[in-house]
């Protein structure tokens, strides 16, 4: 198999999952259905894409702009005591030595991310980072996968994806694209599983193999 990049999820998949998303998720609700005067159906269980796709245009357009005033500072709080999970830098390093170009495709703020890469000390790995502010449809939705492949100058054959819930499947199989799902992050083994992931994995030391098959 080969693999000539690597795209990453952020919260979950390459940090531990620290930001308080039940907490946004509620706050994004009641003021989405303020402002649209509770037209909003969804329940806070959904992921926020399903949530916009609910939407009109012009709503659609209001409802990201309280998305970000509502999740980055939730995602700022989160960055400022981020932390990588286990053999998460080793792992970079080894695919970085295998020529292998790396990324992220994350639905939080370029801001965030930036200061999370920052403190984790992790920022000179990656040569594209693909975040909501380059993209109006998040994952689940595979459009922020598709351009974060664009931009790395692969095809989507030679990319595989890591992430740590079933969107982030769903998303990279949406366009082509090969799927690794790392447990320990937001959703279970057997949620993981229901999403037919190509490849299941419990550490980051398992690329290893599987970038060497």
């Amino acid at each position: 198999m080969v693999i000539k990049a690597v795209i990453f999820d952020l919260d979950g998949t390459l940090l531990v999952h620290k930001l308080k998303l039940h907490e946004a998720k509620k706050e994004f609700l009641n003021r989405l259905r303020e402002r649209l005067q509770g037209s909003i159906e969804s329940s806070i269980d959904f992921p926020i894409a399903y949530i916009l796709n609910e939407l009109s245009e012009e709503d659609k357009i209001t409802a990201f702009k309280i998305l970000n005033e509502v999740f980055e500072p939730f995602e700022i709080m989160a960055a400022e005591v981020a932390e990588l999970r286990e053999d998460v830098k080793e792992t970079l390093e080894f695919l970085k030595g295998r020529d292998v170009k790396l990324a992220i495709a994350t639905n939080n703020s370029r801001k965030s991310v930036e200061l999370c890469l920052k403190n984790t000390m992790i920022e000179t790995y990656f040569d594209v980072i693909v975040t909501r502010d380059d993209v109006f449809d998040l994952k689940p939705n595979g459009k922020m996968i598709l351009k974060t492949v664009e931009k790395l100058g692969v095809k989507v054959e030679e990319v595989i994806h890591v992430g740590d819930t079933i969107y982030d499947v769903i998303a990279a199989h949406e366009v082509g694209v090969r799927s690794i799902a790392i447990t320990g992050g937001a959703h279970s083994r057997e949620l993981l599983l229901s999403s037919n992931p190509d490849y299941l994995i419990n550490s980051f030391k398992e690329i290893f193999q599987i970038i060497n098959l």
